[in-house]
Parts: structure tokens; sequence; C-alpha cells
């Protein structure tokens, strides 16, 4: 029996090496450091470079109406009020003039009213021979004086009010007083925007406002959130608010944009060119910017630098290889030469 076992022995040893020493299987190939990660081919293109400002829309200069009255008084009562929305010819209020002016006006009436009849009998008298053509002249003289002086101050309801009407559909922006407050000749009763010519006016850093031009395409995103609005450059600055220290620039919408709102504003000035890659494919570490691509499966390490971004796209210029894939997700776990399974490759 002791020769049986003698005998076994070597042929269990032998068999015990095999199944520790053999050759690797599949198993043990799965082993080699590999990482999972998503790639696409790089591409050149270019993003807007931009110039970012913040502005408030308001009627432009040319735009806005501010109507007055060259007599004293104060309103009776308003039919708007301060970024009400009206209609051409709607009723804004009425305006009591002071007794005064009330009196002014009914003595210009009374003086068109004289020079107009002794206009007439002037020229009846120089139709019979018994005036000048000098005299004539002065009383026609006389009556252009009267009804110059009458059109000078409002006309009035039969009430002796004046009634406020707009001149266009627009926006009401500003309330000269409140009902009963009396106002001096000539003071801001009511102005009006037009609804039509609305822009927005954004201050831009000096640093930047040679560069802006009229014409340079912009977009318009309200600050509290909305639609995103075109727009184009009216208008630039040479020179900067002495209260913002800022370089103001107009931009005309071509939407709709609502008087009053805040803006955030980006002017297109020019274009970044380069190979377009996703920010989050780009690595920044001790050794600089750089992205990974993809060689006969294996990580590469190309360095690049930034020329611009844009959203979520970034502009870099480098010695990238169009023919291989740029890792785009993943790239963080990669180190130069490490075994890349694309997404989707068999583990």
């Amino acid at each position: 029996m002791n020769s049986c076992v003698r005998l076994l022995l070597p042929c269990l040893v032998a068999g015990l090496l095999a199944a520790c020493g053999g050759a690797p299987d599949s198993e043990g190939e799965a082993a080699i450091p590999s990482a999972l990660v998503k790639t696409q081919m790089p591409a050149q293109g270019a993003l807007p470079e931009t110039v970012l400002a913040y502005g408030v829309a308001a009627a432009s200069v040319d735009a806005s109406l501010t109507m007055t009255l060259p007599v004293q008084g104060a309103f009776g009562h308003l039919d708007v009020m301060v970024g009400q929305r009206v209609a051409r010819g709607q009723s804004l209020g009425n305006f009591v003039p002071s007794g005064a002016s009330v009196t002014a006006l009914l003595q210009a009436r009374s003086a068109l009213t004289l020079a107009v009849t002794q206009r007439d009998h002037v020229a009846s008298l120089l139709a019979s021979q018994l005036a000048t053509r000098d005299q004539l002249a002065q009383a026609d003289k006389a009556v252009a004086d009267a009804k110059a002086a009458l059109a000078g101050l409002p006309a009035v309801d039969g009430s002796g009010d004046v009634v406020l009407h707009a001149p266009f559909d627009g926006v009401v922006t500003a309330v000269g007083a409140p009902v009963g407050e009396t106002l001096a000749p000539g003071a801001t009763l009511v102005t009006l925007a037009r609804n039509d010519r609305l822009t927005v006016v954004t201050g831009v850093e000096p640093a930047v406002m040679t560069r802006i031009e009229a014409q340079d395409k912009a977009t318009l995103t309200p600050v509290d959130g909305g639609a995103v609005v075109s727009a184009s450059v009216r208008r630039g600055a040479g020179a900067l608010d002495p209260r913002s220290h800022q370089a103001p620039v107009e931009l005309v919408p071509e939407g709709a944009i609502t008087a009053g709102m805040s803006y955030r504003a980006q002017i297109t000035v020019g274009q970044w060119k380069g190979w377009l890659v996703p920010r989050d494919a780009l690595l920044d570490d001790a050794t600089g910017l750089h992205v990974m691509q993809v060689a006969e499966g294996k990580a590469v390490r190309v360095p690049v630098t930034l020329v611009g971004e844009q959203g979520d796209t970034s502009a870099v210029s480098g010695a990238l290889d169009a023919t291989h894939p740029l890792v785009v997700v993943g790239a963080g776990q990669l180190d130069e030469g490490m075994q890349v399974r694309p997404d989707g490759a068999a583990r």
C-alpha cells in the first residue's frame, strides 16, 4: 500500500502545480488596468467672441415725449399711472389752469377778436381809399401777433380744464405730480415712450469699448428669466459715463422687450477659432492644460491652449490628431499610455 501512495503522490503534486501556475485565462487578461470612457472625433470650428454687459430697457432719446404747458396749474384728475400702456388719443388726465392763467387765456382771445375786427375795418377803409396799405400791413401784423400769443396758451374745454391726450401709442414713464399739486409753467406733466422704439443702454468696460462697432450683433436675456431677444448695436461711446465709469452702448432689439426690465447683453465682437471641445474634456494639472486622445487603444496626453469659451464648449489650440478619438467623458481617470475601452466596448 505504501508503494501505491508513493506512486500517486507525484501525480497529485503535478496536478496542483498545473492548476495554480497554468496559462492565464480570459479572467486573467481582464485584470490589465483599463478605463471605460466616452469619445468623439475632434473637429475644428469657431465660437462667437462676446462682451458681457447689463442694462435696462427704456425709450431711446428720440422716442420719448415730455408733455408740458406754459401755464401754472394742477391736475384735476389723472387717468393713467407710470408703466401703463396707452393708445393714441387716449385721455391722460385733466389739467386745471390757475385763475391767473385762465385770465391770460381770456385776454388773449379778446385781443385776437379785437385785432381781427380792426384789420377788417382798415381793409374796408382801404377799399374806399381812406386808409393806406401800410396801415393794412400793420393791422395784419397785429392779427398775426394775437394768434401767436393765443397759440402759446393751452386749449381748454367748456369747464376751463385742459384735457391731455396721448399723441401716439406708448408707455407712461413719468407723471409730473399727484392730483392737486401746483405745477409751474413749463413743468413736466406726463412723459410718454413709444412702444416700438425701446432700446437697452448697457455699460461695458473701458478695455473693450473700442472693439464694439455699430451693427454688431447681440442677444438680450432678461435677468429674471425669459425669452432671449436678438439685437444689434445702434451706437457705442467714445467716452466713459462719469457715474458708472463704463462706456454706454445702445442696443436695438429685433423683438418685443419690456420697458424698465433689466437685461443681460452678449455683444459679438469677433470669433474664437480652434479645436472645439466640451469644457469637461479639458484637464488642468501641474503640467498645464491638456486633453486626452485615444491612439491604438491607449490614452495619449495632448497639451492645449485655451482660446475662448462659449457656454459648455471651448475653443483650444494644440497638436490634436484629427484621426484619433477625443475623450470627452472620463478623461480625468486616465494616465498616459493607459488602456482605454470606448463606451460600449466589451470588458
